[in-house]
């Protein structure tokens, strides 16, 4: 089987090649991010392309870096998913109406201590 044969084979695995749990991924993955091996090393070792492991790899960075912006305080991404800032949005609105609320019930109490003050249209004083 000359070279490209070769990558035929490993760029298609076939239906006896076991596929790699996840912590044998993450395994393959910290070991090429150590510096313990290369992406080709760990791609003959594992029956994959290389070009797999450097996804594994990306997908792996990618998933921390995103676990950790949702982590920090006033992050754009670490809002959640769309239905946590559906919900936060709608919290901030409720919060207003509530504020809103109060300021007129207190302005309608306040008026309320002052109604005998009041001469009415109807009234005569």
């Amino acid at each position: 089987m000359g070279w490209s044969g070769r990558m035929l084979t490993m760029s298609r695995r076939g239906p006896g090649a076991a596929r790699l749990s996840v912590e044998e991924n993450t395994r393959v993955v910290l070991a090429v991010l150590a510096g313990e091996m290369t992406l080709a090393e760990a791609a003959r070792r594992h029956g994959v392309t290389p070009q797999a492991v450097g996804q594994w790899r990306d997908r792996f960075l990618e998933a921390g870096k995103a676990s950790l912006e949702s982590r920090m305080p006033g992050s754009a991404k670490g809002a959640g998913s769309q239905a946590e800032r559906r919900l936060r949005a709608e919290a901030e609105q409720l919060k207003l109406a509530l504020a809103e609320a109060t300021v007129q019930l207190r302005i309608w109490s306040k008026g309320a201590e002052h109604v005998d003050a009041v001469p009415s249209r109807t009234s005569k004083r």
